[in-house]
């Protein structure tokens, strides 16, 4: 049995998001696959890597420098999920004031340079791991990635929103066929535009989510909009039957991101049957194809005509019959499980276990 360590960023866990579902939906999916995976607990960067035949980290934020640049000394193999999209043009947009565009143009230039540690934790990978073609095409231009490395994993969704009902949730709010909005609340999620493009239409708005940490100014700036056909719902847990109703209840679920890669919340609401809006910016349309209706982010006009005729269109569970058959997370696992072994299978070792930190590796 293959045993995987897998590794996030420090706090991921306590503003989950789409990062953390994939990396918990992935591990579930290899255990039934015949691997064993642990996720790797903090405490400090003294990690014995002999006991495991691969690493995988979910990212390539600067935090997890340390855990790849131990590994690679160690001759583990290290697989990446890189879970990146360029933020530089939305981020110069959503940031408000030269002091905060200024920040967020020195943070998404500061990746791209040659000694950044994103980049370096691109090129110590043995295989990297996007979710789209569109991401694979980001990370050569931006990274340099070798192409030879790259083996793509879209996301998934439970099986289980297909069979969704809106009975729940109509039965606790006496809601049915609303807007909905799951996720952060926050700048990148574009949740404040999505509050103002809704003023002119007769309908309802639930929001399910919370703000992050840094967010909580921009949380208050979406309460204060909120008029009274604007429900707020606290975050809901992804297992949480209530939050499968809601995708089922609802006529339309928004997704206004500034970019998502490509939006999870959005797949597990398609799956549920509900019509879709979502950002164009990302890798979206890989994933959507022409059964979504697309959004510009820095259009409120935009976001307000796609709602409106997404609320005026009839449910075709079209879009529910392509994610069923495209994107569920057993997908996600076996081709997860086919870049390890594209790995595992090809790396020669000099040595036995135990000469793990002297040992050359020969591998892709």
């Amino acid at each position: 049995m293959k045993k995987i360590l897998f590794n996030t960023s420090p706090g991921s866990f306590k503003s989950p998001g789409g990062g953390e579902i994939l990396l918990l939906k992935t591990k579930k999916g290899l255990k039934k696959l015949g691997f064993e995976v642990k996720i790797l607990e903090k405490q400090g960067y003294g990690i014995d890597f002999s006991e495991f035949d691969l690493f995988h980290n979910f990212n390539i934020h600067s935090d997890n420098y340390g855990f790849v640049m131990q590994a690679k000394k160690a001759g583990i193999p290290i697989a990446v999920s890189t879970i990146y999209w360029p933020s530089l043009k939305s981020a110069v947009k959503w940031n408000k004031g030269i002091k905060g565009k200024g920040k967020a143009v020195a943070a998404e230039l500061a990746k791209r340079i040659g000694i950044s540690k994103a980049k370096k934790i691109v090129k110590a990978a043995d295989v990297l791991l996007p979710s789209s073609e569109a991401e694979a095409n980001v990370l050569k231009r931006i990274f340099s990635a070798d192409g030879k490395k790259i083996h793509i994993v879209q996301n998934g969704v439970d099986a289980r929103f297909a069979k969704a009902t809106p009975n729940l949730f109509e039965k606790r709010f006496g809601l049915r066929n609303f807007v909905l909005y799951v996720g952060r609340i926050e700048e990148r999620k574009n949740v404040l535009s999505l509050i103002k493009a809704m003023e002119g239409l007769n309908e309802k708005l639930v929001i399910v989510g919370g703000p992050t940490s840094k967010s909580s100014a921009y949380y208050k700036k979406c309460i204060e909009s909120a008029g009274k056909k604007v429900l707020f719902l606290k975050p809901m847990l992804h297992n949480d039957e209530l939050l499968a109703s809601a995708y089922a209840a609802c006529r339309v679920f928004a997704l206004p991101s500034w970019y998502e890669t490509p939006g999870l919340a959005a797949l597990e609401a398609g799956l549920a049957g509900a019509n879709i809006v979502v950002t164009k910016e990302g890798c979206t349309k890989e994933y959507f194809g022409e059964h979504a209706l697309y959004i510009n982010p820095a259009s409120q006009a935009s976001i307000k005509e796609k709602v409106s005729m997404a609320i005026k269109k009839e449910k075709t569970g079209n879009l529910s019959k392509h994610v069923l058959k495209n994107f569920l997370w057993e997908n996600t696992a076996k081709k997860t499980a086919e870049a390890y072994e594209i790995v595992l299978g090809t790396r020669k070792c000099i040595g036995t276990r135990k000469c793990i930190g002297t040992r050359k590796c020969i591998g892709t």
